[in-house]
């Protein structure tokens, strides 16, 4: 079954996945783990998700890249986030996550950070 809210593109040792919603609320954020988990592992676990079209990240979503993160360590892999608007920035910040998750600038640093 062909991806629904993310775009994959392999790139080496990792594959990199655009996140499409412009919003990741409950509906969104169970089928992006769904994606990321079926992708990811045939990637080693190293995942680079782009969120640069995401302009709304629910709880929801918040706990869907922890969900994510967690399977990436757990697979041996890393996760590391990029394209963050600064609303969601600031949102991932005041909750501290950014100290969970590796937050990077843009894609060449997401794949750097994850080797």
């Amino acid at each position: 079954m062909a991806a629904q809210f993310i775009k994959f593109e392999r790139t080496g040792t990792a594959v990199v996945g655009l996140v499409v919603p412009t919003k990741v609320t409950e509906r969104e954020a169970g089928v992006i783990c769904d994606e990321v988990g079926a992708a990811g592992q045939n990637a080693g676990w190293r995942v680079a998700l782009d969120l640069s079209e995401v302009m709304l990240l629910a709880s929801a979503g918040l706990g869907a890249l922890l969900t994510i993160n967690k399977q990436c360590k757990a697979g041996g892999g890393a996760l590391a986030v990029f394209g963050l608007s600064e609303e969601i920035l600031g949102m991932i910040r005041l909750t501290k996550l950014d100290k969970v998750l590796q937050i990077r600038p843009d894609r060449d640093a997401a794949l750097e950070a994850l080797g």
